[in-house]
């Protein structure tokens, strides 16, 4: 957690304090109380819904008595190997002296740790490596062993896992399952924004985690408790945003979280004393205009059909049945057959995402600039 006081309460990006951090406090319990009470916790939802923010405010609200808390992101990992070094980090990372870090080198012999000051922010810096990469399986019994044995119990978030499908390694599921279910002292939240990936992993009878941990989705910020938020800065930097006007925000924008709080930092950074819903297309305009040549980018990757489908479920907002006869003639397109392979295709790039509601448009910037 941060020393400083953000200049602008709407974070985009990481996580500051509990006087920064919106809700979540229903979703906060129940994952203390699973961590608490020995369960595994598989923690779904969209990118950018606020996973990895109520996990880092999960830790930052747990006593330090009670437990070690290890936050590990695997998103940019693409071995057995990354993994292995992301894990090492972690842990080396949650240190606070220097007794401590070498306890831990101690243990983990087959890693090998580097020390540095980043010469711009100042920051300690730390390197892991394996001492030797074919001693993977040895690496990764000395982390768990560590943790295992560790004087208090360990919670440990991954997130991003259904990372781990990709690896070159086609039994990871195996492998970490091996060592995961005979921890007695370590307890895991394995996050996901892949859905359809994370519940076939931990709900398929053929799978190795196969109802090992307690499923829990992650939903919009309720939109009173959102508005209470927001108007509780806003009024502290001599601003007002009327209801109406931040439900017109809130609608706009689907309750997708990071979407609402990208325009709440531009709206506080204005400095305008009274927001109107005017203001707020504005705003959401300029964001998109910064955004342009990207959302240009992404459609020039598209073949011509995919691009119509994508286009047709951004003017309809949400879509529940994209085969449906009456969706396909409004907008002029093939057969079912067709654009369920573009469904198909848009999903696996990420332009699309199902909920319970339908298909929609993951940026909402995005889906406003096709639509």
């Amino acid at each position: 957690m941060s020393k400083f006081t953000p200049r602008n309460p709407f974070i985009i990006s990481g996580y500051e304090s509990p006087e920064y951090f919106c809700d979540r406090e229903k979703e906060t319990k129940d994952l203390h109380s699973a961590l608490y009470n020995e369960r595994n916790v598989v923690l779904l939802s969209a990118r950018r819904m606020g996973k990895t923010g109520l996990i880092r405010h999960l830790f930052a609200t747990i006593d330090p008595q009670e437990a070690y808390c290890i936050y590990v992101d695997i998103y940019r990992t693409e071995c057995l190997k990354d993994f292995i070094e992301h894990m090492g980090r972690a842990i080396i990372g949650q240190c606070g002296s220097p007794s401590a870090r070498e306890r831990v080198m101690q243990v983990l012999q087959s890693l090998r740790f580097s020390f540095a000051t980043d010469p711009i922010t100042g920051q300690p810096e730390i390197g892991v490596s394996m001492v030797n990469p074919q001693e993977e399986t040895i690496s990764l019994a000395q982390i768990f062993s560590y943790m295992e044995h560790a004087d208090k119990p360990v919670y440990v978030a991954i997130d991003e896992f259904q990372r781990i499908l990709d690896y070159p390694e086609d039994n990871m599921e195996e492998i970490l399952r091996t060592y995961i279910q005979h921890l007695r002292n370590v307890f895991f939240i394995f996050s996901g924004s892949q859905k359809h990936m994370m519940i076939e992993m931990f709900s398929s009878v053929e799978r190795a985690f196969y109802q090992s941990a307690q499923m829990m989705y992650l939903e919009s910020i309720p939109e009173e408790a959102y508005y209470a938020f927001c108007s509780h800065h806003f009024e502290a930097h001599h601003q007002h945003m009327a209801t109406e006007t931040f439900h017109f925000l809130y609608t706009v924008l689907s309750a997708h979280t990071w979407y609402i709080q990208a325009v709440l930092n531009r709206l506080y950074a204005m400095d305008v004393e009274q927001i109107t819903i005017e203001i707020v297309q504005q705003c959401i305009s300029n964001l998109i205009e910064e955004n342009q040549f990207t959302y240009q980018n992404y459609c020039a990757l598209l073949v011509t059909n995919q691009l119509r489908v994508l286009q047709a479920i951004a003017k309809e907002r949400i879509v529940k049945e994209p085969n449906k006869q009456e969706f396909l003639n409004k907008y002029a397109l093939s057969a079912g057959s067709t654009v369920r392979a573009a469904i198909k295709v848009l999903m696996e790039k990420e332009f699309i995402q199902k909920s319970a509601e339908g298909y929609s448009v993951y940026d909402r910037f995005f889906g406003i600039w096709l639509a």
